[in-house]
């Protein structure tokens, strides 16, 4: 029945092309059978080649982690993104052109540019390109469609606050459910991991009282800044005469502030992720590192 009823449809549908998997190549005399038997005037009849898993040497299937297209958005992947990366499975312009649009996409699809052999899922690429079309997106768009990745700390945030977050780590996300984990500590004061200071390849040079001194110093200056004056300019021009003030490398002084800061092994720039903390919380934050080391 389904063979007969997929024809008749494809004919009162007016297609004009059948793309298929390559599993179906051996079914197409079949169906040329019926078109022929039916007076029909068969459409384009294609095949793309399958879609392997990770290794190369076999068909994709749930256990090399096959997902559901629901799957994918759940963990944060950009229906943009995913068109993108499955567009280029077996087939490309002939370019080095890595991003395409919806529009590009329908303009320079080929069939003669669709290869014979697998094509292998390859995550990772996936995970790069979402992290694109995350970048591409304006601010506003993204704020709408990220609204049910916010961590506990975030979702309970002023749209406004949320707003200046997100800009900041926009270009850091490859997921939109990377969001807590690159935004969580500017709306909840982290735990403290004296490790991110004893193995840092700068900060474990100095002895522990190198290290006080360079947060007492850096908490005088920040001190001196007028609350309304605490503007990313401003906080960068104080890191600066800090650098010449103690005669410290940035590596060591920006690093040490950061990490007191945060407690993530990474942020965005130090003078924005600070502006955005505010400076009671900052100064906070680096009086309880000071304490602790």
């Amino acid at each position: 029945t389904y063979n007969f009823a997929h024809i008749v449809d494809d004919y009162e549908m007016q297609i004009t092309h059948v793309i298929r998997g390559a599993e179906y190549v051996a079914s197409t005399p079949k169906y040329l059978s019926l078109y022929d038997a039916l007076e029909i005037t068969p459409p384009v009849l294609a095949h793309v080649p399958h879609i392997l898993a990770p290794s190369g040497n076999k068909k994709l299937g749930k256990r090399d982690g096959a997902k559901s297209v629901s799957g994918y958005r759940d963990e944060g992947i950009l229906p943009e993104a995913m068109l993108n990366f499955l567009a280029q499975l077996g087939w490309n312009d002939g370019t080095e052109q890595d991003i395409f649009t919806k529009e590009e996409l329908i303009e320079k699809f080929s069939l003669d540019r669709v290869q014979k052999s697998g094509a292998r899922f390859d995550e990772q690429r996936l995970l790069w390109l979402n992290g694109q079309w995350i970048r591409r997106l304006e601010l506003d768009d993204l704020f709408t469609r990220i609204k049910i990745f916010w961590g506990e700390a975030g979702a309970k945030a002023t749209p406004e606050k949320q707003k200046q977050v997100l800009a900041l780590v926009q270009d850091r996300l490859k997921t939109l459910a990377d969001l807590p984990a690159a935004s969580e500590y500017f709306f909840t004061r982290p735990v403290p991991n004296l490790e991110m200071v004893s193995t840092n390849k700068q900060l474990k040079k100095l002895e522990k009282t190198e290290i006080n001194e360079l947060l007492a110093t850096t908490i005088g200056d920040f001190q001196s800044l007028p609350a309304e004056d605490w503007l990313p300019e401003n906080i960068q021009n104080l890191l600066n005469n800090l650098l010449e003030k103690t005669r410290t490398k940035p590596g060591i002084l920006f690093q040490l502030i950061r990490i007191a800061a945060t407690w993530a092994p990474f942020s965005p720039q130090l003078n924005d992720t600070l502006a955005v903390l505010g400076k009671t919380e900052t100064i906070a934050r680096l009086q309880e590192a000071k304490q602790l080391c």
